[in-house]
């Protein structure tokens, strides 16, 4: 079994991974205190875990309303060419330079882009760029409600119909 399968995570790699989720600069002496394991134990398991594949980054999470970029959309896209990640989908959409994030989902669309925006002139701009692109379908983003460092990973691992437990 690959490390990441659900047999082989216990509940302190689970708390190691929700406080990183929460905190990606925990020092190892913090982690540690917290799992009451010792930093070259601790260590250890980060080490598995991002050999494993279930870290796979660390990174700055960034806002981009801090940046002058406060209008969030998603955009639901169509391509007008089929298989458009062959015909540079990726680079297409990172030269619009204010793209987040891109995934193919299933359904009437093909992809959800995720873009920023200074204000409504330049979303009506980004949106022009994708309808080059295919057919589009737009939805402001108003609040988050649910950000990835929220996630219960006790209850993400859960099998269908399974009761969540109470603690977090």
């Amino acid at each position: 079994m690959e490390m990441g399968e659900r047999g082989d995570l216990d509940a302190t790699d689970l708390a190691l991974l929700a406080r990183l989720a929460n905190d990606g600069r925990a020092s190892l002496t913090d982690l540690a205190r917290e799992v009451g394991l010792s930093r070259p134990s601790v260590a250890d398991r980060l080490r598995k875990l991002e050999a494993g594949g279930v870290i796979t980054g660390y990174a700055a999470l960034i806002d981009p309303a801090r940046l002058g970029l406060p209008l969030r959309a998603q955009v639901r896209l169509r391509p007008h060419q089929p298989n458009a990640r062959a015909h540079g989908l990726r680079e297409k959409l990172l030269a619009l330079g204010h793209v987040l994030s891109c995934v193919h989902v299933t359904g009437d669309d093909c992809y959800v882009i995720e873009v920023a925006a200074r204000n409504p002139a330049h979303l009506e701009e980004l949106i022009d760029s994708l309808t080059g692109i295919g057919r589009t379908t737009t939805l402001l983003v108003l609040s988050d409600v649910v950000s990835p460092s929220d996630v219960d990973l006790k209850a993400l691992l859960l099998e269908p119909g399974s009761a969540p437990s109470a603690e977090r």
